[in-house]
This record gives structure tokens, C-alpha cells and sequence, in this order.
């Protein structure tokens, strides 16, 4: 089964020519452009979250906040007419995952969602896991990565996996690298592909970093971009989408 997915930061903070209700036509125009089977999206407040839950009607969710008094999330989202949920879940990325906790030096408590979903065409399952690594922390990153790794050995039992997220690194860090010694980076797996960065230090500047990722495994994938939806100077976020089109290859 052919498959395409996106990952996006939609950037919880405001900034000029990034007001939330201007930027939500933006991601909406993106939405409807790209039209992907599944979304995973970081820094989602209850703004954004009310913005989502209008916007992406033919989609349901895996939502939960990071913590009890810091409103920010990593929802997957999936189409309804493409996917049945099996199983789903969150845990955070700590030395103690299955409480709200934060890493080794981190910032703030970080959270990574997972589903596991049944295809409605063929039958297939795969895992799918969205997360958002610390800024603050390299140790934090490092505990993170290890973190979802360990889920994924324990959770996939042969699924094809796909990972995406705001991992706050670039390529050649320690912590992707280590994701990809069991992971592929679609950007560089994909028959098409594109070298546009997906992230600027500050907003509407063009990208100086590639710090957002589609990883999958048991996956051929097809295509790569970098997305950007813009009015003017001012795109949908100080992040840029990311886009893969693949097909799934069960075991």
C-alpha cells in the first residue's frame, strides 16, 4: 500500500507576519495541496488543537499534552477513511517513560505519541510515532533517541515503522546517527528527493538547517520534500514541512 506523510512544527509562539490566525490559512492551503494520509505535528497548543479539529475533518487523532500545566503536544493525526486504529499510546522521553517527567537536562517535559493503524486497503498494520526532541539538552536528545528506540524494538514486532518529528539536530549529530542505524532518513532514501532546509532561526528567512525527519523501516520510500507555504515572506512556520510518499512492505 502507497502511503504519504507529513511532519510538521506549526511553531506555538508568535512573531511578525506569524500571527496564528494568518498561519492557520497557510497550513490549511498545505493541507488541502499535499492532502496526506498522516500527519504528525509538534508544538500543538489548545489554539492550534481547536484550529486542527475544524481543519482536518476526515482525519481522527492521538493527542495528549507533554504536562499537567505546559499545553503543548505531538499528535498524530491519520485519515479515516484509510486506517483503522488498533493501538495507540504515549510515553515520555525520560529515564522514567511511563510518567510525565523530563530528561537529563532538558528544557521541558518531552512526550512522544504512537499508534499503531490497520490499513482499510490490503489489511496491512504499521507503527506509526511522532515526537519533538529537547532544544536545550544534548543529553536530553541522546536519552530521547534511546527512548523511542527501545519502543520500537519492544512495540513493532516486524511492522513497518514510520518516525517523524522535530529532533532539534542536525544529520550528522549523535543522536541521527543513531536513529539511523535502524532507521532509514527518507531524504536520503527516496528515488526524488530535495536539499531545501526545513528550519530558519528566524522566521521568514530561508532555511539554514535540516532539523525535522521522516525515518521509517520495512518502507520503500518513493519521494521527498520540503514544503513551504507562504504569503509574501512569511511561510507557514519558522519550520517547513516535511513530505514522503511510500509504500508499505509487511513482513
Amino acid at each position: 500500500m502507497k502511503i504519504s506523510v507529513l511532519s510538521q512544527n506549526v511553531m506555538c509562539w508568535r512573531c511578525p507576519g506569524g500571527q496564528f490566525a494568518e498561519r492557520r490559512e497557510r497550513m490549511k492551503r498545505l493541507f488541502r495541496r499535499l492532502d496526506p494520509d498522516l500527519i504528525g505535528f509538534q508544538e500543538v497548543t489548545e489554539l492550534w488543537k481547536s484550529y486542527f479539529d475544524e481543519d482536518l475533518s476526515g482525519y481522527e487523532n492521538v493527542f495528549k499534552y507533554r504536562g499537567a500545566d505546559d499545553l503543548e503536544a505531538v499528535p498524530l493525526y491519520y485519515k479515516l477513511d484509510k486506517f483503522d486504529l488498533v493501538d495507540s499510546g504515549w510515553f515520555w522521553l525520560s529515564e522514567t517513560p511511563d510518567v510525565e517527567s523530563n530528561g537529563p537536562g532538558a528544557g521541558y517535559p518531552r512526550i512522544t505519541s504512537w499508534a499503531i493503524l490497520g490499513c482499510r486497503d490490503g489489511g496491512e498494520r504499521l507503527l506509526f510515532i511522532d515526537t519533538h526532541l529537547d532544544y536545550a539538552s544534548a543529553a536530553a536528545r541522546d536519552c530521547g533517541v534511546k527512548t523511542i528506540l527501545r519502543f520500537i524494538d519492544e512495540k513493532s514486532g516486524g511492522l513497518p515503522v514510520v518516525l517523524t518529528g522535530d529532533f532539534n539536530d542536525v544529520s550528522y549529530s549523535a543522536p541521527v546517527e543513531e536513529i539511523k542505524k535502524t532507521l532509514s532518513d527518507s531524504r536520503l532514501a527516496a528515488r526524488e528527493t530535495t536539499e531545501m532546509n526545513t528550519h530558519s532561526s528566524r522566521f521568514g528567512e530561508p532555511g539554514d538547517a535540516s532539523i525535522d525527519y521522516i525515518f521509517t523501516r520495512g518502507c520503500r520510500v518513493l519521494t521527498y520534500s520540503v514544503e513551504k507555504e507562504a504569503d509574501g515572506p512569511y511561510p507557514q512556520s519558522d519550520h517547513y514541512g516535511v513530505f514522503v510518499t511510500a509504500e508499505l512492505k509487511n513482513e
